[in-house]
């Protein structure tokens, strides 16, 4: 009786190791992908510099932006209070244009990068551009 009580402690506590490492893994990776408060104000003021820049506006006038999003990627990094590691994707319906700041005081922003457009690839989450 007491070796059948032993062989199922020790699975429930494997169970719950495994269980605990995975979540606590997860939790981890997570946090350096969710920006917090801080992380969302340094994205909310990049977002208006993005808006007032000449590379924004030159894109703004020949492609229709869909979208702004603001991110933060901290994972696997020797910095992770570094400013390189916020940015601002602008979506249009050609290109998904990554600006980031072009100093570590963030004096300005820059567009460093692009991507797909998931708005050219995907179809769309809201009905844009839909006749009912």
């Amino acid at each position: 009786m007491k070796k059948k009580l032993l062989i199922v402690l020790v699975i429930i506590l494997s169970f719950s190791l495994i269980l605990n490492v995975y979540f606590g893994v997860s939790s981890f990776i997570e946090s350096t992908y969710t920006p917090d408060s801080e992380d969302r104000d340094i994205l909310a003021e990049m977002t208006k510099m993005v808006i007032d820049n000449e590379e924004y506006q030159e894109i703004a006038t020949r492609e229709t932006v869909y979208a702004i999003e603001q991110g933060v990627s901290r994972f696997n990094v020797s910095n992770p209070s570094s400013i390189h590691h916020y940015e601002i994707q602008v979506q249009t319906e050609k290109e998904t244009y990554i600006f980031t700041c072009i100093d570590e005081k963030c004096t300005d922003v820059s567009n460093k990068g692009w991507t797909y457009s998931r708005y050219s690839e995907e179809e769309p989450i809201l009905p844009l551009n839909k006749k009912n």
